[in-house]
């Protein structure tokens, strides 16, 4: 299966599935990463880490007829796409293949309005009808809320009640706003085990979106 982080603009995509993939390392799960972003960043941290999974490099708008080969047997790929303001062709792409798509939002009123803008949820839906059988049922789509201040409750509280009631998946794991994660770069050491990722996993079992 294909997970993938969307936003419209830069929200710590690359971040989030750096840290996805070690926490669903950590647990068990057979997984590769997939840079679908231009600017290469979660494949230089790869380049510089011990590398305990492999990571491809594929920013590329024919992303849907060639990652799936790439993708072992029984691997989960974790893909860090572009921003889809500037790069839509290879967002388009990555989406048409995903059964999972994590759409990361900072925990703000402005990221709200700029998937409202985009639109988040018509881009899905226009690559999907590209490829899927209308009779099959749709990919799944959650929001990870991120760069939640550390002590604050209401107002991501509420930004999740509003994109709830818009009709989107939240999940409620919530990813804070602090240094361990701010300093994700090339060559240090992550440990997923009891970090907010490890949580997010957690979740995603529970919720059925992965199984080993």
């Amino acid at each position: 299966m294909f997970i993938t982080a969307v936003s419209p603009r830069s929200t710590g995509k690359t971040t989030v599935i750096w840290w996805l993939l070690h926490a669903l390392h950590a647990r068990g799960y057979d997984v590769t990463g997939f840079d679908a972003d231009e600017s290469k960043q979660l494949h230089r941290w790869w380049e510089a880490s011990d590398r305990q999974f492999h990571v491809e490099k594929m920013a590329d708008t024919r992303f849907h007829e060639q990652a799936q080969d790439k993708l072992p047997e029984g691997h989960i790929g974790a893909v860090d796409c572009g921003h889809l303001e500037n790069h839509a062709g290879i967002g388009y792409s990555v989406v048409r293949v995903a059964d999972l798509v994590i759409v990361v939002c900072a925990a703000t009123n402005g990221d709200v309005e700029r998937m409202e803008e985009l639109p988040m949820d018509g881009f899905l839906d226009l690559a999907w009808a590209k490829l899927r059988n209308p009779d099959a049922p749709k990919p799944k789509r959650w929001v990870l809320l991120v760069r939640v201040q550390p002590g604050t409750r209401t107002a991501p509280e509420g930004i999740r009640k509003g994109l709830v009631d818009e009709g989107w998946n939240v999940f409620t794991t919530m990813i804070p706003s602090v240094q361990k994660y701010a300093n994700t770069g090339e060559g240090l050491p992550i440990h997923a085990a009891g970090s907010h990722f490890d949580e997010l996993v957690t979740e995603m079992e529970q919720r059925g979106l992965i199984s080993k």
